[in-house]
């Protein structure tokens, strides 16, 4: 049997959680999940359709905060089961989800390791988890028990309804007992814990059967409280005994004959011979143990002790079926001399992976969306910000433990196990540096054939003078899953002389930020916002979420448990968002602390223009003083339930508008309408040929995005949100600007479309146009200055899609170069 196990992601200052994934023929095991190892495994062209376990090291959002959106992903390509494993609280932290992951054709199981006892086992790996736990922490008695209490059957029960198949449910036969509404949206357990499959909104509504209604009663069952845990789980993973080799000499010598005879000698059966029966070992070898593999979990060193006390774990020291070691280890670990002592003691012949964010350098893992960037960035560095990363440790290998068997964990270094193990470094990619793919770009040597001989359109000096304007800085502009090219949707806002604004905050925002402004020193190719990820944390007063899609705000965990670590106890945050938000907070606060209490929530339906009661308008107030704004107002908009765009003005005469998703509506633009529109920020998803997809997945085509900007007459639309099958430039049209319209107000502009392009530009006015790109920065003169290098920026796209192609051809199956051709992502992106 082959199989292997390799690094996904390893330990960085930007990407903190370990993520390892083993390989069998017909089997995946993934080792944690944080955020962006789906985008990761998308990079490298890691296939996980075959997964079907997770583990993980620790129930916190570093180490889960990949899950949902991974669950999302599995359930809508097929996957049919997965059993998630982890400590105390792993339960809670998937029923969580329930208010916004609702995947019927998808079983999750949680499978909480409590006891040394428990061991996890099929076919492939026998995994038995290892607890420790930081020095000043004593477990409590319920974590280290099974729990069968009702709380855990109602946690079952709710995963369950988000994720287990209907046909499954109904085929039980058990009776429901029903719960009791307590107060308008929330219901408390009855007895025996059992939940009602009654999907009614509200009283005297009919019974609910769409999705959406259905979600929101399971969002609207309450949760059983939690207590965060610190417990962290190693894990020591044993792989399948390897049958002994069949000798068939001895066969022969035994007067046995090549047949079936043999294949059941080999599966241990006595049979008859012809001077009598013939035993399995007189002609096949002993059979060997499966090979171990250890994950060391320890995520400060505060778990120091913990670690290198725990019995179990120096037994293994001595292990001769001990082939590797992966050290998962947080900041200062590796460096400490107590770590570094234990860690040497295990048998010379182990492999060591070692992650961890002072021996693994920050370098960028998204190799294709920096090359594109360089390229912009040669075209315009203003726009286009240079993601920061950095291409050497700061401690070197051999000062955390020397040996030749001790190797820096990257992403796709690979240790095969059996057949003959082996280390494997084939695969590891190489990261260049940001300066590096940018002197490329200026040299027009990044992509072959395409020389670049002209200066760059805009000078570093033209941003003088404008820092005190409006700079909208779209990070991550694609939408529903992350790609290769863009992530999910996060922009945020810098108001100089108050603070921090992010508008929406999909999943890896926090690493988004970090490459974009700089880790602990200011990013020097980011002229825009002069301060650290730090610096722009500690400084943040708002965070807006517009609807409940897991695209829009499952970066918002991470981001708030660095708010609560670096700002000050005496400040306070604003979060802006629909109410099922909220309670997803005070859910997943049940895991791991948040902060909440230094939190000012306001629900989105109570900061619309016409729906203000006295105790939001105080907190508006408080949150408009925080940043010098004179509006902060939100609309009702046409996606789903509960989905809102946002009015944001402030005093120094800047007005920005924020759609969130939505398919073009009345009471956007009325918002709009209200006074001059500075910028605004509108989803784009669908290109004008597929408004059909865009009707029926409630989005807006690139079209009907100039549309509601001219309806709202507004100086500059920036666009964002792109389809992740869209790389080139979007495209609109004036017969498609005027054929939109919305219910209740008809068409969006005036008189019929024009013929030539000097006519679509006087339809157009003096709206000038910009389409967003991760890691850019746009103020209206950026936006204005975009149409003059619109024709260098699309060049930039074909060159990308062309060596996209190129890399993909070579990826030809060779085992079968017959086979029909795959579908490959260039040539998604060129239709």
């Amino acid at each position: 049997m082959k199989w292997s196990i390799q690094i996904v992601s390893p330990a960085t200052h930007t990407t903190s959680a370990t993520s390892v994934l083993v390989h069998f023929d017909k089997g995946r095991y993934l080792f944690n999940c944080g955020e962006g190892v789906q985008r990761l495994s998308f990079e490298n062209k890691l296939r996980l359709s075959r997964l079907g376990n997770i583990f993980l090291t620790r129930v916190h959002w570093e180490a889960m905060g990949g899950l949902p959106g991974m669950l999302l992903t599995l359930a809508d390509g097929g996957t049919q089961n997965l059993r998630v494993s982890g400590g105390p609280n792993l339960a809670h932290a998937l029923a969580a989800t329930r208010h916004f992951i609702l995947r019927g054709n998808m079983g999750v199981s949680a499978n909480e390791m409590r006891s040394p006892n428990d061991v996890f086992q099929d076919d492939n790996l026998k995994v038995r988890a290892v607890h420790v736990y930081p020095a000043h922490y004593t477990p409590r008695a319920q974590e280290l028990a099974i729990d069968e209490s009702n709380d855990m059957q109602i946690r079952h029960q709710l995963i369950a309804r988000a994720f287990g198949k209907p046909q499954a449910e109904q085929q039980t036969g058990r009776r429901k007992t029903p719960l009791v509404q307590q107060k308008k949206g929330y219901y408390k357990k009855c007895s025996g814990g059992e939940i009602e499959q009654r999907l009614a909104d509200e009283p005297g509504q009919k019974r609910a059967r769409s999705p959406e209604q259905r979600t929101r009663h399971i969002s609207e069952t309450s949760l059983p409280a939690a207590t965060p845990t610190e417990a962290a789980l190693c894990y020591i993973c044993e792989g399948p005994e390897v049958p002994g080799k069949f000798d068939v000499k001895a066969a022969q010598a035994l007067g046995l004959r090549p047949g079936p005879l043999y294949g059941r000698l080999q599966r241990g059966e006595t049979v008859e011979g012809p001077n009598g029966p013939i035993r399995p070992e007189q002609c096949v070898g002993a059979t060997r143990p499966g090979r171990v593999f250890a994950i060391i979990e320890c995520p400060s060193p505060a778990y120091i002790e913990s670690v290198t006390n725990n019995q179990q774990l120096l037994a293994l020291q001595g292990s001769e079926r001990l082939l590797v070691v992966v050290h998962a280890l947080g900041a200062g670990v590796a460096t400490d001399a107590r770590y570094r002592q234990w860690a040497g003691g295990f048998a010379k012949h182990v492999q060591h992976m070692v992650s961890a964010p002072e021996v693994v350098p920050d370098g960028n893992p998204f190799q294709r969306h920096l090359r594109v960037q360089a390229a912009m960035a040669a075209v315009d560095p203003l726009a286009y910000v240079l993601p920061m990363s950095s291409g050497t440790a700061e401690l070197p290998l051999d000062a955390f433990l020397q040996g030749k068997n001790v190797v820096r964990a990257q992403s796709l270094l690979r240790f095969e196990v059996e057949p003959r193990p082996r280390l494997v470094t084939d695969d590891v990619p190489e990261l260049r540096t940001p300066e590096a793919m940018l002197a490329s770009a200026q040299a027009g040597t990044l992509y072959a054939g395409e020389p670049n001989d002209e200066a760059p359109t805009t000078s570093p000096t033209e941003v003088q003078g404008r820092e005190s304007g409006l700079v909208v800085c779209p990070i991550g502009t694609g939408s529903s899953v992350p790609s290769i090219y863009r992530n999910v949707s996060a922009n945020i806002l810098d108001v100089p002389g108050y603070g921090g604004v992010v508008l929406d905050c999909g999943e890896s925002t926090v690493a988004q930020l970090k490459r974009f402004l700089g880790h602990q020193r200011l990013n020097p190719h980011n002229r825009r916002i002069p301060k650290t990820f730090e610096q722009f944390v500690q400084s943040l007063r708002l965070l807006y979420i517009s609807h409940m899609h897991a695209d829009h705000h499952l970066g918002a965990i991470l981001l708030l448990h660095e708010w609560a670590r670096l700002s000050e106890p005496s400040k306070r945050l604003t979060v802006l968002a629909p109410a099922r938000f909220h309670a997803w907070l005070n859910d997943f606060a049940g895991v791991q602390p948040l902060g909440l209490e230094r939190i000012d929530f306001i629900d989105c339906q109570d900061a619309r223009i016409d729906g203000r009661s006295s105790a939001a308008r105080a907190l508006l107030g408080q949150a408009k003083a925080a940043l010098g704004l004179t509006e902060l107002a939100t609309c009702g908009v046409v996606h789903c339930p509960w989905a809102y765009g946002l009015a944001m003005t402030h005093q120094s005469g800047w007005r920005l508008v924020y759609s969130g998703d939505t398919r073009p509506c009345k009471s956007l633009v009325d918002l709009g309408r209200r006074t001059p529109v500075t910028v605004l920020l509108h989803e784009a998803t669908h290109s004008d040929d597929l408004l059909e997809d865009a009707i029926a997945k409630r989005h807006t085509t690139v079209s009907e995005a100039v549309a509601m900007a001219v309806a709202m007459q507004a100086e500059n639309l920036l666009m964002t949100h792109f389809s992740q099958r869209c790389l080139a430039l979007p495209r609109w049209s004036a017969p498609a600007i005027c054929s939109a319209s919305v219910p209740r107000l008809g068409p969006l502009v005036d008189g019929p479309a024009p013929v030539d392009y000097e006519g679509t530009q006087e339809l157009l006015g003096n709206l000038n146009i910009a389409s967003a790109f991760d890691m850019s920065a746009y103020g209206p003169a950026d936006i204005a200055r975009y149409r003059k290098n619109a024709a260098k920026l699309r060049q930039v796209l074909r060159n990308e899609i062309r060596a996209l192609a190129a890399e993909e051809a070579e990826d030809v199956d060779e085992e079968d170069p017959k086979s029909p051709p795959k579908k490959t992502t260039a040539n998604k992106l060129q239709k």
